[in-house]
């Protein structure tokens, strides 16, 4: 059979002309077999080593896991008692601050209560008592006067005077002196100055 004879289905010219242009699907196959297959070379490679680092990291992360299940748990639950003991004198701290802000001044109602007591009154008792009425504390003053007019001067001061408060009489009793129980509420002295 001839050349001539033979059904052409395709017809592929492999010279190309000099004066023609070449077109584009032709470029595009001469790029591809040229520097097309460098660049999906490359790309493969990228594609290979990516692989390769993750299971690289991969095999990383699990050695930390072992070393933190190994090693570093271990040690963090040998300084649980310590922690506890951090924890147990921070909370002491705390309450420590706590009733050193909430304790009432004693002092300065004392010395208040020496500057107005006439000298011929003697206390047997004086008690202070913050339990039932928290934050106020009450105060509770026993003693002798050797009369009714001397008792009288002296309740009036201490209801004049700012650091009592609720100033009462509760008991009374007269024998060769005037016994007597005072009740009252000292009044707040923190930020004043006497």
């Amino acid at each position: 059979m001839s050349a001539s004879k033979i059904p052409s289905l395709f017809n592929i010219n492999l010279l190309v002309h000099h004066g023609e242009k070449e077109k584009l699907y032709s470029k595009l196959i001469k790029w591809a077999l040229s520097s097309g297959k460098f660049i999906v070379i490359f790309v493969e490679i990228i594609t290979i080593s990516a692989f390769v680092y993750r299971y690289k990291l991969d095999g990383d992360l699990s050695d930390l896991q072992d070393q933190i299940n190994n090693q570093k748990i271990p040690y963090i639950k040998s300084l649980k008692a310590d922690e506890l003991l951090i924890k147990n004198t921070q909370f002491q701290i705390n309450s420590i601050s706590k009733l050193k802000s909430e304790k009432a001044d004693f002092i300065s109602p004392l010395n208040n209560l020496s500057k107005i007591i006439p000298q011929s009154i003697k206390l047997t008792n004086i008690s202070f008592d913050r339990s039932q009425t928290y934050p106020k504390t009450t105060i509770s003053l026993t003693g002798q006067s050797p009369s009714n007019m001397e008792l009288s001067i002296f309740i009036k001061e201490l209801q004049k005077n700012p650091n009592f408060s609720d100033i009462n009489l509760t008991n009374i009793s007269f024998e060769n002196q005037t016994t007597f129980t005072i009740t009252g509420t000292l009044a707040s002295t923190k930020g004043r100055t006497n």
